[in-house]
Order: C-alpha cells, then structure tokens, then sequence
C-alpha cells in the first residue's frame, strides 16, 4: 500500500473507508437498490470526516448528527456504528441500542467489504454488552381497580406491574383512577438499576357545599342587619338617656334636701325675720347665698334629668317603631291545590292556591 494512502487512513479511517471501499462493492452488499453515485459518496466521505473530528472531540450531538447526514447520503454499517457510540455516550441507550440492533440484522453479503464485515462484528459485541446497562421501571398501583387506572411514563400509557425500559436519568410517573385523587412523582434511573415503586391512590377530597344565597335572601339579610343595628344602637342611647335620668334626679333629690337644711337654718336666724331678698349683714348674706345656689342646682338637675327621660323615650320610641315599619312581611308560601270539576258536557281539574 502506498505511504501516502497509509497516512490518509490514520488521518481519517471513516472517509478512507469509502474511498477504498466503495467503489468497489456491487449493488447487492447494500440495502439500497442501486449504486450510490460518485457525488453522493463525495459528499458522504466530506460528512464522515467532520463526524470522526466531532465524535473526537467529544462533541457527541453534533457527530450523531453528522454521522446520520453521511448515511442518508450512501448507506455503510461504520456510518450507524458511530452513530450508535454516539448516542451511548450520550446517554440514549435505548436508541443506540436500536441502531446496533440495525447493523447486526442487516444480510451482508459475502463479498461486503471487510469494514462493514467488522462494524457487523462490532456492533453485535457491544449490542451484548449494552443490554444489561439499560435501566428498567416497574409502577405498581394500590388504591384502585387494576382496569381503572391509568398510569403514565413520561407521558406515554404504560401497563402497571410491568417492566419498562427507559435511558438513565429523571422520569416522571403518574396515576389517575375516577374517584382519587392523583398521584405523580419523579423518580432518578441509573445504569443497570431494576427499580420498583408503589404509587397508593387515595380517595379524592370531597369539596364542602357552598350554598350561594339569591338576591332575595341578600337582601333580606342585609335588611335584617341593618334592623338589628337600628334596634341595638336605639336601645344603646334610649338605656343611656334612662339612666342619666336617674342619675339626674338622684341629684336634684338630694340637693331638694341640702335646700331644706338650709331653709331651716336661714328660719332660724333673727327669730325667723330674715328676708333673703335684702339681707342684713355678712352672715345673713352668706346663709341666704348657699340657699340660693342649692335651689339653683335643684332646678337645673331636675330639668336635666326630665329632658333625659323625655330623649330616652323618643329614642325607644324611634327605634320600635322604624323596626315595625322596616319589617316586611315573609312571603307568603306557594300552595296549589287541584279540584275535580264535573260539568254535563265533560269534565276536568280547577287549580286554584297561592303561585
């Protein structure tokens, strides 16, 4: 082998594989009807060599990518087997697992060129290998019916008590049942692992009846309420009135008393002669001064506790009265009462009642 075509197949081993390989494979090596032509391979070798630098370079989406875009450009096994490491270094091995499945079913025949011989070869070796890494879920239901519950994996419908296959990482599981409430929860796959969760479906909370009172009954309240204020706040000031009645006339009573106390003193000085209108002297002036101011105090506290009685009635009398006016009178009930009419030219019902 020429150095120059040595150093290009360490230089790019995918893109080599179609120069070499290619043009000489006949038309029955392949899944497609016919010979790719020279562009379709020119293209597809450009794709390869970006793939392989990719998938290098770690940059595993862009080379899936790339490594597909060469296969839809001519199909060969090595295309599909990078792109099955592709998607196992991403963490999708359910799909690269079908990519391998794909190479290893493909018929090659005899005369396929050794590299797609070997990618066959490959792929069925890390198809085994893979298998056991894929992660399986299985979602047990208690609670409900087996037939009426519906339980979801990301989504998808999927059979209670059953193994599911999923890629590692975070999914989410729910289960819904008529009468319970639902149940959801997220649960982390690892490679390899076999996990098995209960979800317990609980019965649904029953909402409290709201009763929505008619526009009628609004009313009605709200009337009532204003009543009741009316009657509670006239009766505040009617009782306030009434006692500061009786506070009023105990003290008018007692100073109607301390007044006749000091008439007797004042009767008693000079014999009974002393005339309060022109008093004779200090003391006479004195005597006939407190007199005067006890009087005094006597009317005012009496006409102060008689206007309080007289604001106390009007007060109850306002209040009884605005509520016997502000009372309507209750609906009467509605009664319909059906009679037999008989006539001699026929017959029938009389409906008659309160509607």
């Amino acid at each position: 082998m020429p150095l120059s075509t040595m150093r290009f197949r360490r230089q790019l081993p995918l893109g080599l594989l179609l120069v070499l390989a290619l043009p000489a494979v006949p038309a029955t090596a392949f899944s497609q009807p016919a010979r790719a032509t020279e562009q379709a391979k020119a293209a597809a070798r450009a794709l390869a060599d970006k793939a392989w630098e990719l998938f290098n370079a770690g940059r595993y989406e862009e080379a899936l990518a790339a490594f597909q875009d060469a296969e839809a450009q001519v199909h060969a096994p090595p295309f599909l087997l990078y792109a099955a490491r592709s998607c196992e270094k991403l963490g999708r091995l359910i799909e690269a697992r079908s990519l391998y499945q794909r190479i290893v079913d493909e018929p090659l025949a005899a005369s396929a060129p050794q590299e797609f011989q070997q990618a066959q070869a490959d792929a069925r070796a890390e198809l085994a290998a893979l298998a056991p890494r894929i992660p399986t879920l299985e979602v047990a239901v208690t609670g409900a019916a087996p037939g009426a519950v519906e339980l979801t994996l990301d989504g998808e419908r999927v059979a209670p008590a059953a193994p599911v296959e999923r890629d590692p990482g975070e999914h989410t599981v729910s289960a819904t049942a008529p009468g319970q409430a639902p149940v959801t929860r997220t649960i982390r796959l690892s490679e390899g692992s076999r996990e098995r969760v209960t979800l317990d479906l609980a019965p649904a909370p029953v909402a409290a009846a709201v009763t929505v009172p008619s526009s009628g009954d609004a009313a009605r309240s709200a009337g009532s309420d204003v009543k009741t204020a009316a009657l509670i706040g006239g009766g505040a000031v009617a009782g306030a009135g009434a006692l500061a009645g009786l506070v009023f006339t105990l003290v008018a009573n007692g100073k109607a008393s301390d007044a006749r106390q000091q008439r007797s003193v004042v009767d008693a000085m000079e014999g009974g002669t002393v005339n309060c209108m022109f008093p004779d002297g200090a003391y006479q002036t004195q005597q006939c001064s407190k007199l005067s101011a006890l009087v005094d105090d006597k009317y005012l506290f009496s006409n102060l506790a008689l206007w309080s009685f007289i604001g106390a009635g009007v007060s109850a009398v306002g209040t009884l009265g605005y509520y016997w006016l502000a009372t309507t009178p209750s609906e009467p009930e509605k009664q319909v009462h059906l009679f037999p009419l008989v006539t001699p030219g026929g017959g029938g019902l009389v409906a008659g009642g309160v509607f």
